[in-house]
């Protein structure tokens, strides 16, 4: 019954992001959504993955909001703080190593496009769950050396996903 209930939520997500994509919500676009979105999945289950699409992708709704709202408040933070760092000329870049505290891959693969999606962060390089960071010099958000390793918000809010 769960199992059946996350497919039910992996289609109704794969519809609302069609629906977002062809910026209509009128009968079609659904009943192509709700078509396509099972599609997707099963042929996925089937051919793509070793194991079961809900076990390996699964997200959990509330988890995902969450880490939307967050992402998107901290891309205009960000994009304030580049624009006032670019215009005072203290646009000096480094390259760090973060260790992450998110063990599931899908989580350490979310927080390094949150990274990329942030103005003034690029990840260049993700092995297990270290990333590399291309962000500006005096930016202290990243600790490349955290010994009692914390966990960012943005990681914490992962977990649950």
């Amino acid at each position: 019954m769960k199992r059946t209930f996350n497919y039910v939520v992996m289609i109704f997500v794969f519809t609302a992001m069609w629906i977002i994509l062809n910026e209509k919500a009128g009968p079609m676009q659904i009943i192509s959504g709700i078509g396509f979105s099972v599609l997707s999945i099963f042929f996925v289950n089937y051919y793509l993955l070793d194991d079961d699409y809900i076990d390996s992708y699964f997200l959990n709704p509330v988890s995902l909001l969450k880490y939307l709202f967050y992402l998107v408040f901290q891309i205009y933070k960000s994009g304030i703080s580049a624009i006032f760092k670019i215009s005072k000329g203290e646009s000096a870049v480094k390259i760090i190593k973060y260790d992450s505290c998110l063990n599931k891959e899908l989580a350490v693969c979310l927080l390094a496009n949150a990274i990329t999606l942030t103005p003034g962060t690029v990840t260049i390089d993700k092995t297990k769950n270290q990333l590399s960071i291309l962000c500006f010099q005096d930016d202290e958000v990243f600790s490349s050396g955290s010994g009692g390793k914390s966990c960012s918000d943005f990681e914490k809010i992962l977990r649950g996903i």
